[in-house]
């Protein structure tokens, strides 16, 4: 079935779907791009308009969990690091089954480029004193950590949890480094 009438957002989605379901019946290194294409339904081009890589795909997965996570803040002077950190855990809780595929698969360091990205570490950080810029670096470095320390626990322990333990060695002023967007 070809799909019609869809987005970007929707196709690359589909996509993505469609990699996720393949990836729990087979290696990830034996997946086609024409698997991938044929089970979300589009053609080869469409995959090649919005993709270069199969890892392009893993990427949109996590920065698809990250918007989903931080969409509800706007506004950085009224975010507490507490509902903060909660947010990022529970929707890669939400996803537990596909984030734990993907990190069985030894694909979860391309989530580090994306966690940069989504706080936008380049192009922020330039704005900063250097020490300013290195502590942006270390909490971007630190959620990335705890993410995949949490993977390689198979995500046993709930968001809850892990934001108990996170609050531990976190201050409130280093969320105001962070750009959400």
């Amino acid at each position: 079935m070809r799909r019609k009438n869809t987005t970007t957002e929707m196709m690359m989605g589909y996509m993505c779907s469609a990699l996720l379901e393949l990836m729990l019946e087979k290696d990830y290194a034996k997946i086609s791009i024409g698997e991938i294409a044929k089970k979300a339904g589009v053609d080869r081009s469409s995959y090649y308009r919005h993709f270069k890589s199969k890892e392009d795909i893993i990427s949109f997965f996590f920065d698809m969990v990250l918007k989903e996570s931080l969409d509800g803040f706007t506004n950085l002077s009224s975010i507490d690091f507490t509902l903060y950190i909660h947010s990022i855990y529970m929707a890669f809780y939400n996803y537990k089954k596909e984030v734990l595929l993907i990190y069985h698969s030894n694909l979860s360091s391309l989530l580090l480029d994306v966690l940069s990205k989504r706080f936008q570490f380049s192009e922020i950080a330039i704005e900063f004193p250097l020490t300013k810029q290195y502590e942006l670096s270390y909490i971007i470095g630190g959620i990335y950590n705890n993410l995949i320390f949490w993977m390689s626990r198979d995500m046993n322990e709930t968001p809850d949890e892990l934001t108990e333990i996170s609050l531990q060695f976190r201050d409130e002023e280093s969320i105001s480094l962070l750009s959400l967007r």
